[in-house]
């Protein structure tokens, strides 16, 4: 149950990690889908390339840059197929039940086991039938608004600049429906990174950035799952051995706070001729987090209408996980009015531990069943076989993160200056997903990202307005969760407006 219970916990991570995940903050990221590391410039390069935020020719002023965006996730049907995944979420692989004799057991005690085992048949058949290999499932639309500050300062002390940024690096919100989704019934993620920084530009032709990440995550579930188990017990000499699935209800609730680093590179190879190209890679580093939270949970085996077994748990939890560094090179270069920026990402998703989960003081009430009777006389008795069947749940089998590699991003962006005053952007962006085809992720599919957007300097360009729009598509049809209604799709409305001086 405690490997369980962390992989449900990291659902929300997993959605945005290995399948929509969230790039883009600001303006110009959105419409350019990422392809946003040697042209950053302005406030939000305190972000995405603190080297560069010394390099322009708003250099000598403050930036201040509030954007706005709206998540949006249609609804969608879809069917689920448990057969296609290799871990055993969402699947119910019904119970088995045996009892027998204990070897070189005398003669008395062989008919008082025969006695035990004739009143477990009494509890049904052997077997109480598997559910069903595929269901059907409907998720809700997804909405979700979050707004992101960022700001640089001007050039100080012969070439130092200092920037902050405030972004929402992922976070949903889902509620699906049916027998099919289950196992997200209701799931809400919210994690919000601070980002301080310091750079110094060395000429015109070299830009070195440094900065901290503070994270916190905080999120809320309620989810059902099928665990598989094997239990055995001893009834005198009567042995009840026990295996198949456990449907697991739980409900729980989670924060923690993480820090790393990243550091940044930007280089003007032909500065002492033109500033047309500039060539800059990023770093940013792993952060681990220690969310800590509350669980309630209640375990069935065998009908739900007529359990085997029945119990609720409570718990303190400590869930342990690790943010994947990434590494980015992007070459922008300007050709007149246009600015072509390509940019080559690594995600290593392959690194640390996914999700390690330990709980504390946890708690057993309301054991009931038509096994109670065998499971001890007192509450105490019954709650220490409880922990015993817990000792023998097949936790790898709901293990969300096993398997993950390390994924390649590519992305391409266009800068065009339509007049002096207004700006417009596309970009195209192919993103690979880190899930092998029998793993878990939201979904697990290679995502492909289009981006336009448009900004407009007023007042002597001390202030600029501007809109975004980006359309994530996801191929789900080798997936086990198959949509019904076309392709996958992540949109990204955003709206912003910077200021100087």
């Amino acid at each position: 149950m405690k490997k369980l219970i962390a992989s449900l916990l990291c659902v929300g991570g997993v959605l945005f990690g290995g399948g929509f995940k969230l790039n883009e903050h600001s303006l110009n990221s959105i419409a350019l889908s990422s392809a946003y590391v040697a042209g950053a410039n302005g406030a939000d390069s305190s972000f995405y390339n603190p080297a560069n935020m010394g390099f322009g020719k708003f250099s000598d002023k403050h930036e201040l840059e509030i954007s706005t965006t709206w998540i949006h996730v249609p609804a969608f049907d879809f069917t689920t197929d448990f057969t296609k995944i290799k871990n055993q979420i969402g699947r119910d692989q019904g119970t088995q039940i045996q009892c027998s004799v204990k070897p070189n057991a005398s003669f008395w005690d062989r008919l008082a086991a025969l006695a035990v085992c004739s009143g477990v048949a009494l509890l049904g058949p052997s077997d109480i039938s598997a559910g069903e290999t595929s269901a059907k499932g409907h998720a809700n639309p997804t909405n979700f608004v979050y707004p992101e500050v960022f700001y640089k300062s001007p050039t100080f002390w012969g070439g130092f600049n200092v920037g902050l940024a405030v972004t929402a690096p992922s976070g949903m919100t889902m509620d699906w429906d049916g027998r099919g989704g289950d196992f997200l019934d209701y799931s809400f993620i919210a994690m919000v990174e601070v980002n301080p920084s310091i750079s110094f530009k060395v000429g015109n032709w070299l830009g070195i950035g440094v900065g901290g990440r503070i994270m916190y995550g905080q999120g809320d579930f309620n989810n059902s799952l099928y665990v598989p188990y094997t239990a055995k017990q001893q009834v005198g000499s009567a042995i009840i051995a026990t295996s198949g699935t456990t449907a697991v209800d739980q409900v729980s609730s989670t924060n923690g706070v993480g820090f790393g680093y990243n550091v940044a590179l930007s280089v003007k190879p032909l500065a002492f001729w033109t500033d047309s190209l500039t060539i800059s890679a990023t770093y940013r580093s792993p952060l681990h987090i220690d969310f800590k939270g509350e669980l309630s949970a209640i375990a069935t085996t065998g009908n739900k209408d007529n359990p085997l077994v029945k119990a609720q748990m409570d718990a303190d939890l400590i869930l342990s996980t690790d943010v994947p560094p990434v590494f980015q090179v992007g070459i922008a270069q300007r050709l007149g009015r246009f600015l072509i920026e390509a940019v080559y990402e690594r995600n290593f998703w392959s690194y640390g531990n996914k999700f390690e989960f330990q709980y504390q003081n946890q708690r057993f009430s309301n054991i009931s069943g038509s096994m109670v009777s065998y499971m001890g006389k007192t509450e105490e008795e019954r709650a220490a076989y409880m922990q015993n069947m817990m000792s023998g749940a097949d936790y790898d089998s709901v293990a969300i993160g096993r398997g993950w590699k390390d994924t390649n991003s590519y992305r391409v962006g266009v800068t065009m200056d339509v007049t002096q005053k207004l700006k417009a952007m596309a970009s195209f962006a192919y993103d690979e997903t880190p899930v092998p085809k029998d793993g878990f992720g939201i979904p697990d599919a290679n995502g492909y990202m289009m981006g336009v957007g448009v900004r407009y300097s007023m007042f002597n360009d001390s202030l600029d307005v501007g809109a975004a729009y980006s359309m994530t598509l996801k191929d789900n049809r080798d997936s086990y969760i198959q949509s019904e209604n076309g392709l996958g799709k992540l949109q990204l409305v955003n709206v912003s407006m910077a200021c100087r001086f």
